[in-house]
């Protein structure tokens, strides 16, 4: 996978960078974790998936941006009797037949964008910026569930249950939520096409 944000960028972002295999690490590991969030690669290139096929016409893909489709199989078979529109694949029967165990669909699209949307490399730029200044502060975990220090009377607060955070570089289940409605396909079906 392709991080979604470079040395570079992090340098246009203010983010001073020390130890470039620590930051390139990090770039990776944070654009893995946005790109699973987002249920599908941000970044453009030829990708293929298995899906499982629906009891309908339509099949919708992984991702919004599908520029296009190069092959479809089913069960392993060639078929070109379908028709893509957005991001979703139509046909003239179901893609699985009813009452039965669903077909495995495989798709090979190209799709992502090209360049990276600013405010993505932006997020990433953020956590790995999070991420250093961790590691410069003893690491994941070693200020785990502090929720604030006060220096007269030498006092430390701590956070309960879930809001204890060991790694800052883990996404908030909001971001995670944000960035699957944004880039992956809404898979629900208001209504099925036979």
């Amino acid at each position: 996978m392709t991080a979604l944000a470079t040395l570079d960028d992090l340098k246009h972002n203010g983010i001073e960078v020390t130890d470039e295999q620590t930051a390139t690490s990090l770039l990776d590991s944070v654009s893995e974790a946005v790109c699973s969030a987002a249920g599908c690669p941000i970044t453009l290139g030829e990708w293929t998936v298995d899906i499982p096929g629906e009891q309908s016409r339509k099949l919708d893909l992984p991702c919004r941006a599908v520029r296009s489709v190069s092959k479809v199989l089913i069960d392993g078979k060639t078929v070109d009797d379908w028709r893509l529109l957005g991001s979703a694949l139509y046909r003239e029967e179901p893609w699985s037949p009813f009452g039965r165990i669903p077909s495995v669909v495989t798709v090979t699209f190209t799709g992502g964008w090209n360049p990276i949307p600013a405010d993505i490399v932006r997020l990433v730029c953020s956590y790995v910026a999070a991420g250093l200044h961790q590691l410069e502060d003893g690491g994941p975990g070693a200020h785990a569930g502090v929720s604030y220090e006060r220096v007269d009377d030498a006092q430390v607060g701590y956070a309960q249950g879930d809001a204890a955070q060991i790694d800052v570089t883990e996404l908030p289940e909001a971001t995670k939520r944000s960035l699957r409605n944004r880039f992956g396909a809404n898979v629900s079906s208001i209504g099925v096409f036979r």
